[in-house]
């Protein structure tokens, strides 16, 4: 390989890399926005009237969480590895919180709050692992 087709490739590599990067940068927010709406949830179906919707309805920013992730060809390093768990905790917070709340917390805030704060860590941390991977 010549130097004028080496520096041909590393061109290309480059605004490969630059349009993958421009494509992904709207994820972690996403991420954010889709634990901001589980927080949501938990809190509506915990301190409101609405605690039969509850585990349906909190169940779906986590589904849609998962189906993106799945259908992705391509994705950040681990990520295959790490949503997974981060979205079986997020199950495990609210299978936990929900229907022992409904029975034993129904609109104590002491105990929802927290439930809807640790139901956006797993998010929140998926979007630190998005941004952090750019780097």
């Amino acid at each position: 390989m010549d130097k004028a087709a080496a520096e041909q490739a590393l061109d290309t590599a480059e605004s490969v890399s630059a349009k993958v990067l421009g494509q992904g940068r709207w994820h972690p927010g996403a991420l954010l926005a889709l634990g901001a709406l589980e927080a949501a949830i938990v809190l509506t179906g915990g301190l409101g009237q609405v605690g039969l919707l509850l585990m349906p309805g909190s169940l779906l920013p986590l589904l849609a969480f998962i189906i993106y992730t799945a259908t992705r060809p391509v994705v950040s390093r681990h990520q295959r590895v790490r949503y997974p768990i981060l979205g079986g905790v997020v199950a495990l917070v609210v299978s936990v919180a929900g229907p022992l709340g409904q029975v034993k917390f129904a609109g104590n805030p002491a105990w929802w709050v927290p439930a809807a704060v640790l139901s956006v860590i797993p998010f929140a941390l998926a979007a630190w692992f998005e941004v952090r991977g750019r780097r």
